[in-house]
């Protein structure tokens, strides 16, 4: 007989998938979730399906009201929030990592963006978006401070502020990042720190922009 999965299984599975669906927009914001349509779609039970929107309620992706739960619409405010908050942590995991990283991590990251600018215009921004978010990440972990990690993964800083896609050109950033690779393997913590603020923030340039010129496409 096949193993059936068990709760935690299916509990990380309803999590998983739900998330996905939440993040590629499969859901309209502010429209109520029907619950028996989820629970046919992702094969799991109401409970597991239950937990999972707990879940994904407490890291901001979901609103529970008494009529049931909705994707939260993330605001101007909120974006420019997330990206300070982004601002701050990240920079101070640069200064953090100096100590950390390796040769390897130095060559790894720089294959990671001059791969996918390479691609650019064959394959489209796609690339460049995975590679900027393992980038992100690997900066906050090799911090190895477990506050700095605790904070940014508990409410999904990174995967939050990027739900929407890449809020600068790839031409715009390619050689930031590499000017951030560069302090960092020099061992300067301060100047990495400084130009990783300098880098997120320069998307609340651009979401104000986009509020200024009048367009909300970037939020939607």
């Amino acid at each position: 007989m096949p193993r059936q999965a068990s709760g935690d299984t299916l509990d990380h599975s309803a999590y998983v998938q739900l998330k996905d669906m939440i993040l590629n927009k499969r859901f309209e914001s502010g429209k109520l979730i029907i619950q028996n349509q989820l629970t046919e779609l992702l094969g799991v039970s109401r409970t597991p399906l239950r937990k999972a929107m707990a879940e994904l309620e407490m890291e901001g992706y979901l609103i529970r009201t008494p009529k049931g739960w909705y994707v939260k619409e993330f605001s101007l405010e909120d974006m420019i929030s997330v990206f300070e908050l982004r601002a701050v942590l990240e920079g101070l995991a640069c200064r953090l990592a100096v100590a950390n990283l390796e040769r390897a991590d130095f060559a790894y990251m720089r294959a990671l963006f001059q791969h996918a600018y390479e691609e650019l215009d064959a394959k489209g921004s796609g690339d460049y978006y995975a590679a900027d978010k393992k980038f992100h990440r690997l900066i906050v972990m090799k911090s190895d401070n477990a506050y700095v990690i605790k904070t940014v993964e508990s409410f999904n800083i990174i995967e939050t502020s990027l739900t929407q896609g890449l809020y600068r050109s790839p031409h715009e950033t390619y050689l930031e990042h590499m000017e951030m690779i560069s302090a960092l393997e020099a061992g300067d913590g301060d100047r990495a720190e400084e130009l990783m603020r300098s880098h997120i923030r320069g998307a609340i340039d651009k979401l104000k922009a986009g509020i200024v010129s009048g367009s909300l496409e970037i939020f939607r």
